[in-house]
């Protein structure tokens, strides 16, 4: 049985979230949490200290098909010129 839910997990550089949030809810999904995210990969190390230099971490839930667009629209805008990671996950929601 497919989930009915999924959970969308960005991570990408604060300097872009509130052209990203804008994007998120333009594509209708119901709400988002967003939350200062510090670590390590491909881009370098992210250590926060400076708007700058700092990430961000967005998750959004919905259906399959908002994830998959959020994440179309996002690659399409920003993985060229931003650090840009997505990750989508069946989540079970129990409220």
């Amino acid at each position: 049985m497919e989930p009915d839910k999924y959970l969308l997990t960005i991570v990408s550089e604060s300097i872009l979230e509130d052209r990203m949030i804008d994007e998120i809810r333009e594509l209708g999904a119901n709400g988002y949490t967003v939350t200062d995210a510090r670590g390590w990969g491909k881009h370098g190390k992210r250590r926060g200290k400076w708007q700058q230099d700092s990430n961000i971490q967005i998750q959004v839930v919905g259906s399959r098909e908002l994830c998959e667009a959020i994440c179309a629209r996002l690659k399409d805008q920003y993985q060229a010129d931003f650090g840009l990671l997505l990750l989508i996950s069946p989540v079970e929601v129990k409220n």
